[in-house]
């Protein structure tokens, strides 16, 4: 059975509107962020459940057709690039919030939930989601775990694996598998560790538990500039060397900061950098 056959299969398991065979939509699907590689998949199924995912993953693991999980597509690794005889399993519609553990400072939330959508949701709690991509406005958690991404904050917070304590997943077999627990430090080896960053080689995460960090007390934001990279490099090095990290530091030359500008009209001043 090749894909196309198997679109037939799903449809009367799924439904007819969840699986996508149609040429101009499966072009929506042709590649994440890096645009540069674009192969156009043969089926997209667009999983609404654990069960769903699943059921997809099972089926295509007895034909032997390739499958591959996406996000929200804003990834620059090609991770999300699809097969062309292949089933593209998309897990943007599991975009609940699940539960919110304030005593626990823990939130369990479905993959396609948005990065920043998170934050949002519990910042007038006092928390907040330490792992911020550039993209987090649009990027979600399952992507942020597949990729193991991070930001500015990842200087002193860490990256994604930093923040998951633990995962319901679909298996390459299809099998529903249950992987540490909202304690920090669950026994055993460090799946998780494996997991997080594997681009969904190792299982497709449906539901994720994350660790939520209390807002700060107090912000403070320095600008800085130097007269060359080298000097501002330094700058880096001796404030964490005295011990001090940063929730952030960033860089920018004079050509990042001339598009900045020119693009969102920020307000750095002319010649900077």
């Amino acid at each position: 059975m090749d894909a196309r056959a198997l679109a037939a299969q799903l449809r009367r398991t799924l439904g007819e509107e969840l699986v996508i065979t149609d040429q101009q939509r499966l072009r929506t699907y042709e590649c994440d962020g890096l645009a540069h590689y674009k192969v156009v998949p043969a089926v997209v199924v667009l999983a609404e459940t654990t069960q769903h995912v699943a059921t997809v993953v099972r089926a295509c693991a007895a034909n032997g057709i390739p499958f591959v999980a996406r996000g929200s597509g804003t990834g620059l690794s090609g991770g999300a690039l699809p097969h062309a005889d292949g089933v593209l399993i998309v897990m943007s519609k599991m975009r609940q919030v699940l539960e919110v553990d304030r005593d626990n400072q823990r939130a369990v939330v479905q993959p396609g939930v948005i990065n920043l959508q998170l934050t949002r949701q519990v910042l007038p709690l006092g928390y907040y989601f330490a792992p911020d991509p550039s993209s987090q406005q649009v990027c979600s958690i399952g992507g942020n775990i597949a990729e193991n991404s991070g930001g500015a904050h990842c200087l002193k917070y860490g990256f994604t694996a930093n923040h998951v304590t633990g995962l319901e997943l679909v298996t390459p077999s299809g099998d529903i598998a249950h992987i540490g627990a909202k304690s920090p430090d669950a026994p055993g080896y460090d799946l998780l560790g494996a997991l997080v960053g594997s681009e969904g080689t190792l299982g497709i995460a449906t539901a994720v538990t994350v660790r939520l960090t209390r807002t700060a007390e107090d912000v403070r934001t320095l600008l800085a500039a130097f007269a060359d990279t080298d000097s501002a490099g330094a700058a880096v090095s001796a404030i964490i060397g005295a011990g001090v990290i940063p929730a952030a530091i960033e860089m920018m030359d004079a050509l990042a900061i001339e598009a900045a500008e020119a693009a969102v009209q920020c307000g750095y001043p002319q010649g900077a950098g």
